[in-house]
């Protein structure tokens, strides 16, 4: 087997927020994480000497890049990959947290299959208050697997959920630096990423939780959602896709399977429904009603609408409701039904997280979620919360989350701080 070195390099990207980075490279080395790691840094001042302290004390094996505070995200990731060697690469945000106890079995996976070039898992989302909160399961869409490219792409944007941050094969994602270029926004950039992966060949999803990602933006400049555009200029966004569009239909065209298989406007017509079908998800008429509404009103700047916009129809505790309301349209359940399902599922994860698990566990005062107390790896208490939408929750691949995942993803955040 090849050594650490040469099998796997994290890349992560940080810009001016040292005690994310800090707390993440101390989970790392919490869990004597044995890869190397490249921090991509760009901050200044104050933030960049911190973060030069923090990775001076550390025990893992860390290359410390500095770069220009302008530069972009993904020059950033491109002049980063230049000096990785090893098999496999992946990122991961300086305020997320990527498993690595599940790490190796990802590894075996992609060695199993060259078909494929990505491999992950589920991705639980939380944020940071009085309690440690998980209150959701971001991505849990099927593995992407299909003869050809086309259909491969057709299926990730049937229910789109990114794959920026799995597990790649190295040469993968360096062979989709290039045509970055061709588009300008975080939004298009990012679709590009996946999409040009997803020609190289098929994604893995494990079913196991492989990374917590904070609720907060990772980046928070301009055009990194399609409603950034719908608040500024949606003209924007035509123009960003039909470049993205270009790009990714010249590497379709150049894929001899797909090739042999469609015609040339087969593959253009397809392509095209399938990022309509992708973009309709998002043309919710209470968000479309707001813009139009504050547009012709002009008191407010564009940042103000897209804050208005974030806050309103995007805030996690409405989201959770507009996913519960939906899943019970889809399940056709009353209230009752409901409720009588969830208390299932209460006894279940208190019984498999109390007796199998040994986790000191609560329900709270209203039922609503289950608090798990634990002391971290710095012996401070914390309390874990997990609401209702998250237990009941119904995973695009068929799943559910299960005591066992809990207990694992808990155990390995008691090493975050």
């Amino acid at each position: 087997m090849a050594s650490p070195q040469l099998r796997y390099t994290l890349l992560i990207p940080t810009f001016n927020r040292p005690a994310c980075l800090r707390s993440l490279l101390g989970y790392l080395a919490a869990r004597r994480f044995g890869y190397p790691v490249r921090v991509l840094d760009s901050s200044s001042g104050e933030a960049l000497a911190q973060n030069r302290q923090t990775i001076n004390r550390s025990e893992i094996d860390i290359v410390h890049e500095e770069h220009d505070p302008t530069i972009s995200v993904h020059d950033k990731v491109a002049f980063g990959l230049g000096s990785v060697d090893s098999t496999y690469c992946s990122l991961c945000a300086d305020d997320d947290v990527l498993f690595v106890d599940q790490l190796e079995r990802l590894f075996d996976v992609l060695d199993a299959d060259p078909t494929l070039v990505v491999a992950h898992g589920y991705y639980v989302n939380f944020r940071l208050a009085k309690d440690f909160e998980l209150w959701h399961t971001d991505y849990s869409t099927p593995s992407i697997v299909a003869d050809d490219a086309l259909r491969r792409i057709v299926k990730q944007m049937r229910s789109y959920q990114a794959i920026f941050y799995g597990v790649h094969r190295t040469a993968t994602m360096k062979s989709i630096r290039a045509p970055l270029d061709r588009v300008q926004s975080l939004w298009a950039r990012e679709l590009l990423t996946s999409s040009l992966a997803l020609i190289e060949g098929g994604a893995y999803r494990a079913p196991y939780y492989y990374m917590a990602r904070s609720t907060g933006p990772s980046v928070t400049g301009d055009g990194w959602h399609p409603h950034h555009f719908f608040a500024t200029e949606p003209a924007r966004l035509f123009r960003e896709y039909a470049n993205y569009r270009a790009a990714l239909l010249e590497r379709l065209s150049a894929d001899a399977v797909c090739r042999a298989t469609f015609r040339k406007g087969q593959i253009e017509q397809v392509f095209d429904l399938a990022h309509l079908k992708y973009l309709a998800a998002m043309l919710w008429t209470d968000i479309l009603d707001y813009l139009i509404r504050e547009t012709m009103c002009g008191k407010n700047t564009s940042r103000e609408m897209i804050d208005g916009m974030w806050k309103i129809f995007a805030a996690p505790d409405k989201s959770e409701g507009r996913r519960l309301a939906r899943a019970r349209e889809r399940l056709h359940m009353s209230a009752a039904s409901a409720d009588a399902y969830y208390l299932w599922r209460l006894v279940s994860l208190l019984a498999g997280l109390k007796l199998q698990e040994k986790f000191d566990v609560s329900l709270g005062p209203a039922g609503d979620r289950l608090t798990v107390q634990r002391a971290t790896r710095d012996g401070r208490s914390r309390h874990y919360t997990m609401t209702r939408a998250f237990l009941t929750q119904k995973f695009a691949d068929g799943g559910q989350v299960t005591a066992p995942h809990l207990a694992s993803i808990i155990r390995q955040l008691d090493d975050y701080v």
